[in-house]
């Protein structure tokens, strides 16, 4: 049964308080930044460490925290509702995601770099996706589980944007293969769970309705619908990245004249 469709008031509503939510989360931690690089600047104009970490960097990992717990308690209080437990598995992209936020916030180097850049061009897309086009709809709209579920995917494309905004996710073309790698390593085992619990984790096996994985799943056919959405993913990918690094070139030069 379905409780709503997308993009009834309900939803519209719930869209736009969880842009709001964002939007006010991003200005604050760019104000906070700002004032924590001019106090940690010194005379000569170098940063000095006494400081401590980015006010932003201390959001994201507050956040990554509470979006672990927050999906903690509710798959356990989805069990006590009679959830079975292979519905509940963090397969799904998005659960996945909640793992690679902690580690883009509390890891530094490379592999910070490399989590922080698949949490912003892979998981938040995603994220966004679900948000936009729920397959929890099954659910009454105001009823906890929606909700709760509403609250872990606004964190999941809430902390990554942090992490943009604080400077601290380096885009650039030479990284695309990130996400791909990442999606080889992890999809294959995840559809053999698919095949033998009968779920569909990554929806590599039923796409959601009215989504872009159903219209995927219409052009290419059920035989070719995996390969369509490697497709849709490659798309997506390029698009992001042609945007990030296009905005940021065009605000360097902006800044530079």
């Amino acid at each position: 049964m379905v409780y709503y469709e997308h993009f009834c008031k309900e939803h519209i509503a719930m869209i736009l308080a969880i842009a709001s939510i964002i939007t006010g989360v991003l200005y604050w931690c760019r104000k906070a930044d700002r004032k924590h690089r001019a106090d940690a600047t010194d005379p000569d104009g170098k940063l000095s460490n006494k400081h401590g970490i980015a006010p932003s960097l201390k959001v994201a990992r507050i956040l990554a925290v509470v979006l672990f717990f927050a999906e903690l308690i509710q798959d356990i209080l989805a069990y006590r509702e009679g959830f079975p437990i292979k519905s509940i598995l963090p397969l799904h992209l998005c659960n996945m995601g909640i793992f690679i936020h902690l580690l883009s916030s509390f890891t530094k180097g490379k592999a910070a770099s490399f989590f922080s850049e698949i949490s912003l061009v892979l998981i938040m897309p995603g994220a966004l996706g679900a948000i936009l086009f729920p397959d929890w709809n099954y659910q009454p709209f105001w009823r906890w589980l929606s909700l709760t579920i509403f609250f872990t995917h606004m964190l999941l494309v809430m902390i990554p944007l942090i992490h943009l905004v604080g400077g601290r996710i380096h885009v650039k073309f030479s990284h695309f293969w990130y996400s791909i790698l990442f999606m080889l390593i992890v999809a294959p085992p995840i559809y053999l769970v698919d095949i033998k619990l009968g779920a569909d984790y990554l929806f590599l096996r039923i796409p959601v309705e009215g989504s872009p994985l159903e219209w995927t799943y219409n052009l290419f056919g059920e035989r070719l619908y995996i390969l369509g959405l490697f497709c849709l993913m490659i798309f997506v990918l390029a698009i992001e990245y042609s945007l990030i690094i296009g905005i940021r070139a065009l605000r360097n030069h902006l800044r530079k004249t």
